[in-house]
């Protein structure tokens, strides 16, 4: 019985060892200041959500502007559109007509303009 016990509790402290080494690991990736940091930002509206993880800014719009436009109107009205990719955990926390400010490195000059979401910070809790 007393080897039981003291088999259990060794596994429990190698369950509880690796477990916090896999979360230091991944909040010193997120919180690294040595990481590529953003070069440029956008804030606007989310006015399109695509089911890839694809989210579509455009700044200069209100939300009941937004809400009263189609996706191309919203484009066509709004003072910059781009298409950011995200990660999947980044996309989670976002809904239509959020207020967002998107850190990215760089953008494909097209219209609208297309990029990777570096950072990204909801504006309107």
């Amino acid at each position: 019985m007393r080897g039981k016990y003291t088999v259990g509790i060794i596994l429990a402290v190698l369950f509880i060892a690796i477990g916090s080494t896999f979360y230091f690991i991944m909040q010193f990736f997120e919180d690294n200041p040595t990481q590529a940091q953003p070069t440029g930002y956008i804030t606007g509206l989310i006015v399109d959500m695509e089911d890839n993880g694809s989210i579509l800014v455009v700044s200069d719009l209100t939300v009941e502007e937004a809400k009263d436009l189609s996706v191309q109107e919203a484009i066509d009205t709004g003072k910059d559109a781009t298409w950011f990719s995200l990660t999947m955990d980044q996309r989670n926390k976002l809904e239509l007509y959020d207020e967002v400010k998107v850190g990215y490195e760089s953008l494909a000059e097209s219209y609208p303009m297309q990029g990777s979401a570096k950072t990204l910070e909801k504006l309107n809790e």
